[in-house]
């Protein structure tokens, strides 16, 4: 910015200029350029981001923090170097805005020292790109330079800097100063890696939650709520068992057996997702799931069916891959059941009820290979597949109840 413009711009705000000593920017850099004795250095962000996370393969040098000074005269950039050096700071340098730009996106330096009056781009031009860019927005910036009247240091902290220092300064000051903005930044540093590692804990213990209950459920559970428990007036509950497992256990070992129950139970996990159907929950070789809850649906019981028919389709494929024979049996009712959350420190969402028990006795009371459901489930679903009557059968702890095998 040359004099004239700067003239101008200061009459058109209507402020009071206070004169800056005479070619304030050749002044002598600093009042006191020897070396400093104490005080601490403030390690780097980046080295105290990577001890966070466990990370300690980087080399010593990572300790001392980058700083960037940006200066359009040499002997500034000099005398500048020299005393940050002499602290054990890491020191980048550019002589005018756009390569500061340049080298903030490459090193992302930990702090930068910022002149204002400098050719194509001034100080705050440079200082307003960097607040813009949110990857570069939280880098402290102080601006060094020669003018002192208040308008230039009120434009400084309006562009986005945390301090302003005037030349010709006083070493101690400034570095007193870096010292304090870089154990701030720190300290900002560590407060956001704790929230992401919060965060990313409270998203790791909300997926473990939607493993093992429905999303809904979940999310009641999160807002507080203690006593979740649900009366649905009508939804479909199916049952499935292996049927020859038992004689699979005995010839195989417990790595087969537990291999080939988690294909089977992972493609029944797939299916029910496909179908818009809730896994309730495995017990040993037999598999539960229900349709119409949480979430209630008018077409539960066709949903059932249609999953209960790509189980056994999904069975053949597995028998083929594996080689082996499994079979199952599945049984289906449809009417009105209990819902909840039963446990404290281990959850489990479950279901009860007289429909529950005999969804059990359907698949406990059918065949092989076959759908096998009650006359509740065919009296909403007669017309849109095929059944075959098995007629009255006697049901433990039901009676004579009349049933069907889906066929297609």
């Amino acid at each position: 910015m040359s004099e004239t413009s700067y003239e101008h711009e200061l009459a058109s705000s209507g402020a009071t200029r206070i004169n800056p000593p005479a070619s304030a920017e050749e002044q002598p850099l600093a009042a006191e350029a020897s070396p400093l004795q104490g005080g601490e250095l403030i390690p780097s962000s980046s080295k105290l981001i990577s001890s966070l996370s466990g990370d300690s393969n980087q080399g010593d040098s990572d300790a001392a923090p980058y700083i960037l000074i940006v200066d359009d005269v040499p002997v500034n950039l000099q005398a500048l170097e020299s005393i940050l050096q002499t602290r054990g700071f890491r020191v980048l340098k550019a002589t005018n805005g756009e390569q500061a730009l340049e080298l903030v996106a490459q090193e992302k330096p930990d702090l930068i020292l910022l002149d204002v009056m400098m050719p194509k781009m001034n100080g705050y031009e440079v200082c307003q790109h960097l607040k813009e860019n949110p990857e570069t927005s939280k880098i402290p910036v102080i601006f060094l330079t020669g003018r002192n009247d208040s308008y230039s240091v009120i434009k400084g902290f309006a562009s986005g800097a945390l301090d302003y220092v005037v030349k010709p300064f006083h070493a101690p000051e400034l570095l007193a100063r870096i010292n304090t903005h870089l154990e701030l930044k720190r300290s900002r540093d560590t407060i956001l890696r704790y929230n992401y590692l919060l965060d990313a804990e409270k998203r790791r213990a909300e997926q473990l939650l939607l493993n093992i209950l429905p999303a809904s459920i979940a999310g009641r559970l999160q807002n507080g709520e203690r006593l979740i428990a649900d009366k649905i007036d009508d939804a479909t509950v199916i049952f499935a068992d292996v049927t020859n497992f038992t004689h699979l256990s005995e010839v195989l070992s417990a790595e087969e057996i537990v291999a080939l129950l988690n294909m089977l139970f992972s493609a029944f996990d797939d299916l029910a997702d496909k179908f818009g159907v809730e896994k309730i929950k495995t017990m040993g070789d037999s598999y539960m799931a229900a349709s119409g809850i949480p979430i209630q649906r008018p077409d539960h019981a066709e949903a059932a069916v249609n999953m209960a028919l790509a189980m056994l389709h999904s069975l053949e494929q597995i028998n083929a891959q594996t080689g082996r024979n499994l079979n199952i049996r599945i049984g289906i009712h449809s009417g009105p059941v209990i819902a909840g959350v039963i446990g404290v420190k281990k959850f489990i969402y479950d279901l009860w009820g007289d429909t529950v028990n005999t969804a059990s006795r359907m698949e406990s009371h059918g065949e092989p290979g076959k759908v096998h459901v009650s006359e509740a489930v065919y009296a909403k679903l007669q017309g849109k597949f095929e059944f075959q009557e098995r007629g009255d059968i006697e049901v433990k702890g039901k009676g004579i109840m009349k049933t069907y095998f889906v066929t297609g």
